[in-house]
């Protein structure tokens, strides 16, 4: 095996069979939306019919006729993320299989982070370690003015989620998924008809399901970003859309790095503190191809 630890750079698939964009763990829009196979570092245009598509009755001899419709472009730009671990080097001098439960649980922590980091930047806009909203996020499903229907959260969450769809109905498109924030699923959850039945039996007690009302489902509180975002920030509880209009994709993966000289993360010398500093980065991209294929529910106004 050698020494896990001591390895420069050690290949994350090779700890999980698969790499971590396909080891999804605590985001919703990897599990709602088809993932684009090439995305480039950078920004890259992306094209895509919008409206429905009609055919021409044409008469015997007459002409025909070309559809009006024009491919609307969307942008995915990309975002590069990473995590830093540090920990005493004397991890370095433990035993085998020691060195590799570490990488173990290091990875699944790098899973989880990273695809929260899609969640958090794509509805957000926000660097998901501060918190606070990064200016090099252009578009991302809260921001204002880029067409995203809102609802404006009533207490009701019933009658919201009602609301929601119909206006997506109204606006002529057809919800292929939503997105709920754990709350707002665990109070759909409680709801109950005349005789104390739970009008939702799918949702269980709010966790762990995959579909509601005969849509794909998923849960996360990065949905509401609660974990990242001060209190009086908490706003988004649901989003349900037609999530072919959003699109991700993963541009480059680099892979674990054990870092054994100088200071990578600004918490002093490694060789000063006796540390080692174990990093992870991916790069991915995102795009919403139309902003009036979602609603969100939401306890106020869009984000600027």
């Amino acid at each position: 095996m050698g020494n896990p630890l001591r390895t420069s750079a050690l290949n994350l698939a090779n700890h999980t069979g698969e790499s971590w964009a396909k080891n999804i763990r605590g985001g919703v829009l990897a599990s709602l939306a088809p993932s684009l196979p090439d995305v480039k570092v950078g920004s890259t245009d992306h094209f895509t019919f919008t409206g429905t598509p009609k055919a021409e009755l044409v008469g015997e001899s007459a002409n025909k006729s070309s559809m009006d419709g024009t491919p609307s472009k969307a942008t995915v730009k990309t975002y590069k993320v990473q995590i830093t671990y540090r920990f005493s080097n004397e991890v370095m001098w433990e035993d085998e299989d020691y060195q590799a439960g570490i990488v173990d649980q290091l990875v699944a922590n790098v899973a989880t982070a990273l695809s929260r980091a899609l969640d958090l930047v794509a509805i957000h806009g926000i660097n998901p370690l501060t918190g606070l909203i990064s200016s090099s996020v252009t578009n991302y499903f809260d921001k204002a003015g880029n067409g995203v229907a809102r609802v404006v959260a009533t207490g009701d969450v019933q009658t919201d989620l009602e609301t929601a769809a119909s206006d997506l109905q109204e606006a002529g498109y057809i919800a292929t998924g939503i997105a709920l924030d754990p709350v707002f699923a665990g109070q759909l959850a409680r709801k109950k008809d005349g005789e104390n039945r739970p009008l939702y039996p799918e949702l269980g007690l709010g966790f762990g399901f995959s579909n509601f009302q005969g849509l794909t489902a998923a849960s996360s509180d990065t949905v509401s970003g609660r974990q990242e975002l001060e209190a009086s920030e908490v706003s988004i509880q649901a989003i349900l859309g037609d999530w072919r209009a959003f699109k991700w994709g993963v541009a480059r993966e680099v892979p674990l790095e054990t870092i054994e000289f100088g200071d990578p993360d600004g918490a002093g010398d490694l060789k000063r503190t006796n540390e080692i500093a174990i990093r992870a980065e991916a790069v991915f991209g995102f795009a919403i191809f139309d902003g009036a294929a979602f609603s969100i529910i939401s306890s106020h106004g869009a984000s600027s």
